[in-house]
């Protein structure tokens, strides 16, 4: 990603701490390291100052650091970290200092507290994940990309499922897929349920047999450049009964119906709201047990949620999941998902997949 983006974020980070009262800024969070500088490396320590962006760590990370973001200040640490990053407190003259309340505990708050005497430790709340909810364009490029990367992996994988494997084997030949076509990873274990444990909505895959006439849930991710793409598809091996096809067609059809609400100006509750009520007319919405859907990004689960729980306006380039699902347990379960970017007139599609029960 260009400099300019990460020079963009930074100035943008210095207008949140100036708006949550701290003239200093302190996360740990990757993501947030990621966000702020392109660095990649799972751990290190970010602080903020007036004299700019320090970014401390130990030596598996000095050059790669150094490399991936040179307009910022890198410091090895060899002894502990909070010695370094209390030398730069006290030289920066700095007396309040940001940390990230979601992602750091008491204990650790109460460490920082007495390796900083210098400063008042100050609680902040989505000052950089405030930022992430919308994506600029470099990023909306990159998760374009990771679309695009998902949909040839889940081609390459569904020309090959078949009865007799395991739910491992279709597991292990989507995510070679992915590799194969320029994903760095998944974006979390890749989901494979068939038959009766289709009906386990976060099952993640096992060695159980998929059989002739099973209905197999398929949610699976990519990471790709650090950005994550969420996609699920139900498929069915062989014929299925009118019931079972009865079930998929009002599924879709609430799923699409998620999708045609989903535009900038409107509320995120409201989405989850609506497909509830198209799922109880079809008297399916018992069995929708979660959360319609979520924001993607550096995260797989980020914010704005699409649920009962929360209520955000949603906005041009968020990126948001609608995936319901219906989950009869003992028998089979079944969702529909895709990643959309958020626009000013509805909505742009991260998934190209088609959405056919049965399998030809």
């Amino acid at each position: 990603m260009e400099n300019s983006y990460y020079k963009r974020r930074i100035e943008l980070l210095r207008e949140r701490m100036a708006g949550a009262n701290v003239d200093s800024f302190f996360t740990l969070a990757a993501p947030s390291m990621r966000y702020l500088t392109g660095f990649t490396g799972e751990e290190g320590y970010l602080l903020a100052l007036h004299d700019g962006m320090h970014l401390v760590v130990d030596g598996r990370f000095t050059t790669q650091a150094q490399e991936e973001c040179p307009w910022v200040d890198v410091i090895l640490y060899t002894g502990h970290f909070s010695r370094s990053i209390a030398n730069l407190l006290v030289g920066d003259h700095a007396h309040w200092l940001g940390f990230e309340k979601e992602r750091v505990s008491f204990v650790q708050a109460e460490q920082m507290r007495a390796a900083f005497p210098s400063v008042t430790m100050v609680p902040t709340e989505s000052v950089v994940e405030g930022m992430r909810i919308v994506k600029d364009a470099g990023e909306l490029g990159i998760m374009r990309a990771a679309g695009r990367v998902a949909d040839k992996a889940f081609n390459a994988m569904i020309g090959q499922l078949k009865a007799g494997m395991t739910e491992n084997d279709v597991a292990a030949l989507l995510e070679y897929e992915m590799r194969k076509a320029g994903a760095q990873g998944t974006s979390f274990p890749t989901i494979v349920g068939s038959g009766a444990r289709g009906a386990l909505p976060h099952g993640i895959a096992s060695g159980k047999v998929i059989q002739s006439g099973d209905v197999i849930v398929i949610d699976f991710g990519v990471n790709y450049e650090g950005y994550m793409s969420d996609c699920t598809r139900t498929v069915a091996l062989g014929e299925q009964p009118a019931d079972v096809l009865d079930v998929y067609a009002k599924l879709r059809g609430a799923q699409q119906f998620g999708l045609d609400c989903i535009k900038a100006g409107v509320s995120s509750r409201s989405v989850d709201t609506a497909v509830r009520g198209k799922l109880d007319e079809s008297g399916l919405a018992q069995y929708f047990t979660h959360g319609l859907g979520h924001g993607v990004g550096l995260e797989i689960h980020e914010v704005p949620r699409l649920s009962q729980g929360t209520d955000t306006v949603l906005e041009p380039g968020q990126v948001v999941t609608c995936e319901p699902g219906v989950y009869l347990p003992g028998r089979y379960g079944m969702r529909i998902e895709d990643s959309v970017i958020v626009t000013a007139t509805g909505l742009e599609s991260l998934t190209e997949l088609p959405k056919e029960l049965v399998l030809p």
